[in-house]
């Protein structure tokens, strides 16, 4: 509870010393809770999650209303991530067998070389692999930096 409460009071604090209320100090809130929370299962509980985030929210001096609006906000966003992600790496598992039956194509088209020599010629790369590295950097792009595509934070796009 110790670093919960502290993560707390140190995002209120920075929030009141720039001047933001509401709507972004509730947004500052749910980023600084994004390390507690793992991502979730298919048998997850989104209203009770909904209902966590609307209360630490409360706890850290937005309105009841205010924080509910807020958490189902944060719940319906994360919902459209998990749908991408999943999208996503289905994607990139196709793309990569795709490009995998490409190479083996290649290999098998030239039995003439001896692919286990360290010398033998590099197997030039089908475009289905730079298909599988574009669905791989989108991944990485969302786990490393937090960027996601536009549609999942504005559904009108």
């Amino acid at each position: 509870m110790g670093t919960r409460a502290a993560k707390a009071r140190k995002v209120t604090r920075a929030a009141r010393a720039t001047g933001a209320t509401g709507a972004a100090r509730a947004r500052r809130a749910t980023r600084a809770a994004r390390g507690r929370h793992r991502p979730p299962s298919e048998t997850f509980d989104w209203t009770a999650w909904a209902k966590e985030l609307a209360e630490e929210l409360v706890g850290l001096g937005l309105a009841p209303a205010e924080a509910e609006a807020e958490a189902a906000l944060k719940v319906e966003r994360t919902q459209r991530r998990v749908v991408w992600a999943e999208e996503r790496m289905k994607t990139l598992l196709s793309l990569q067998e795709a490009a995998g039956q490409a190479y083996r194509r290649y290999m098998a088209a030239h039995p003439e070389i001896d692919w286990s020599d360290p010398d033998s010629p590099e197997v030039p790369e089908p475009p289905e692999e730079a298909a599988a590295q574009a669905a791989y950097a989108e991944i990485r792009a969302a786990i490393d930096h937090d960027r996601w595509p536009r549609h999942l934070h504005f559904p009108e796009i």
